[in-house]
């Protein structure tokens, strides 16, 4: 009968080392929760943007014009996208981004009212012909 007490005790009360027993761990959802590819888009995203921070506070600093600064670092980053991807791919990103710049840009001079906003002139400061939205169609 002692010897059955014994064990008990060990299991109770003695420490994990004696035992053997792992102790057992409980994780929330959070650490278990798998990231969905936009959240990690929007992770990424957010780090390049602090990269691209911090290295604008770097080239104001510097010597260098800051559109010295800019080319440098725009080189560089074009050279690795090159080493690191094939050239369908990097075909494809560079066409995109620079799609997208070209669309953004347009869309925010254009909204710009100073731009396009002097009724005299036939052409606006990008030299398009300006159309009348009062005119109507016969």
């Amino acid at each position: 009968m002692s010897k059955n007490n014994d064990k008990k005790k060990d299991l109770k009360g003695g420490n994990s080392k004696v035992t053997n027993l792992l102790p057992f761990k409980t994780k929330s959802l959070k650490e278990k929760k798998i990231e969905t590819h936009n959240e990690i888009w929007e992770k990424m995203d957010a780090f390049s943007k602090e990269l691209v921070d911090a290295f604008k506070e770097k080239s104001t600093r510097e010597a260098l014009s800051s559109e010295e600064c800019w080319y440098i670092f725009y080189f560089r980053v074009m050279q690795r996208m090159q080493h690191e991807m094939s050239y369908p791919s990097f075909k494809f990103y560079t066409n995109w981004t620079s799609r997208q710049l070209l669309k953004s840009h347009k869309n925010f001079m254009n909204s710009i009212d100073e731009w396009t906003s002097d009724p005299d002139e036939e052409y606006d400061l990008f030299g398009r012909r300006k159309t009348s939205k009062n005119k109507t169609l016969n």
